[in-house]
């Protein structure tokens, strides 16, 4: 008799999750997938509940708001891949996967914690990769994503470093360091500083030369020998080149990819080299921020006391800060949990 009870208090379980699946797969056919205009209150609790007495109730008898709100977050993050493509402007743009909420995955995770809620989502690749497109350079990454990537171009000086990690490290925030070569091997502690930051770092050439006038033997050195540079202070192996001045021709971004490295320009430009008033960096990034944007800077003061704010506005908009790898992979950002499935879409709602 024991035995009968389990088998099934099982099938009421994949019967549930069977009709659930059913209505979400019936609204993402009938729903174009745009953002939700509006949130549903109580949403937590009420999960919490029916997760707590082991969902064994029936589709009439869950409560309302449960199945609203996993509904509304399948739909509003719903996407079909995106191949990489070259872009006449923007030359290389990025890929992205396609997402869909497992909906039997989540609700068995929020068995495990009902007090978090974990989302589970599929990424769904696409058909094409940036394997596809080797020698292009990129400018930006996918305008669907909605992050930043802050690269931190390293050719002189030393003093302003400590305070930039500090920064970034204190506000959660990622960035990717293009570091000179000559300026690594005389300052190997501060690369592997930056490194132990948990941050990325990059090659700038090794000793920021207009990379368009040079002979490919030459380039071939320059990358070569910053690349050494940087293995040597950091242990890491450079996949990313940003070339001095954004200076480069079709040679240069065939010799980087022959390297195995990605000729990277930028989105925004910060000009902070020039020492502007701290207020105008800010305003020149966050005035024209956009989904996807590679934001150039440099290790100045105007840049460390400009840092905090600009953060702070970009966050306050949606958006997440990692290095420029992050940005350009294929991976779609996803919630973790339904709490921040639900502050997200409140977020959209009101702007």
């Amino acid at each position: 008799m024991p035995k009968k009870r389990k088998t099934w208090r099982v099938m009421l379980v994949s019967k549930e999750v069977a009709i659930m699946a059913g209505c979400v797969a019936c609204a993402l056919i009938a729903v174009q997938f745009q953002p939700a205009a509006s949130t549903v209150d109580d949403v937590l609790p009420a999960l919490s509940t029916a997760v707590m007495v082991g969902q064994q109730t029936t589709e009439q008898q869950q409560p309302a708001s449960l199945q609203s709100m996993l509904m509304k977050v399948a739909q509003y993050y719903h996407a079909s891949p995106i191949n990489p493509r070259v872009d006449s402007v923007w030359k290389l743009i990025p890929g992205l996967n396609g997402v869909q909420l497992n909906l039997a995955a989540t609700l068995d995770a929020a068995k495990k914690y009902p007090n978090q809620i974990p989302l589970v989502f599929q990424q769904i690749p696409p058909n094409l990769s940036m394997q596809d497109f080797v020698a292009e350079p990129i400018y930006r990454g996918n305008p669907q994503k909605r992050q930043m990537a802050l690269m931190i171009n390293v050719a002189w000086g030393t003093e302003y470093l400590p305070k930039i990690l500090s920064i970034l490290k204190s506000n959660h925030v990622m960035a990717t360091f293009f570091l000179d070569g000559s300026w690594t091997k005389k300052n190997p502690e501060e690369a592997k500083a930056i490194v132990a930051d948990g941050m990325e770092v990059g090659s700038h050439a090794y000793n920021h030369p207009m990379m368009s006038r040079l002979s490919r033997s030459q380039m071939i050195s320059q990358l070569s020998r910053t690349n050494a540079a940087i293995a040597e202070a950091t242990g890491q192996k450079v996949s990313l080149f940003a070339p001095p001045s954004g200076d480069f021709n079709n040679l240069v971004v065939q010799v980087a990819s022959g390297m195995k490295m990605r000729t990277i320009l930028w989105t925004l430009d910060t000009i902070d080299w020039r020492k502007p008033n701290p207020s105008v960096i800010v305003s020149r990034i966050v005035n024209k921020r956009t989904p996807g944007a590679l934001v150039l800077m440099h290790p100045t003061a105007p840049t460390v006391q400009a840092l905090p704010e600009l953060i702070a506005l970009l966050k306050k908009d949606g958006y997440q800060l990692v290095t420029v790898s992050q940005l350009l992979s294929s991976e779609r950002p996803v919630p973790q949990t339904l709490a921040q499935a639900q502050q997200e879409m409140s977020r959209v709602s009101k702007n």
